[in-house]
């Protein structure tokens, strides 16, 4: 928003990625020198990119999530295995023989996790 001659504005994300984490703590860094720094770097960019100035342009921009498969099942995997190290196994199942808790379990964390593609 311009304002007598000066414009001003807030700019507010989240620090779910390291992408973001690491831009919030540069800015934050910065101090009163944000504004500078962010003039000079869009400046920089639009230099870099005039087609964005003109009316008709469209921006699009993409947001990737940093956890990929293989980091999502370890994260599931650490979940499940932190909550069953706080349970006792005779409270799990009294339907399920104690010898085969575990297997069972295995098998039910297997299939959820093969089930994770529908997510993406």
């Amino acid at each position: 928003m311009k304002k007598d001659g000066k414009y001003r504005f807030t700019l507010q994300f989240g620090a779910d990625t390291e992408e973001q984490v690491r831009v919030g703590e540069f800015l934050e860094s910065l101090g009163n020198k944000k504004s500078a720094v962010m003039v000079d770097v869009l400046n920089g960019y639009l230099l870099s990119h005039p087609e964005l100035q003109k009316g008709n342009c469209k921006i699009e921009v993409k947001v990737t999530s940093s956890y990929n498969q293989d980091r999502m099942e370890q994260i599931i995997r650490q979940i499940v295995e932190e909550r069953l190290a706080g349970m006792q196994l005779g409270e799990m199942s009294a339907d399920i023989p104690q010898d085969e808790i575990p297997e069972t379990m295995e098998d039910d964390i297997a299939q959820m996790l093969d089930n994770l593609d529908l997510f993406q």
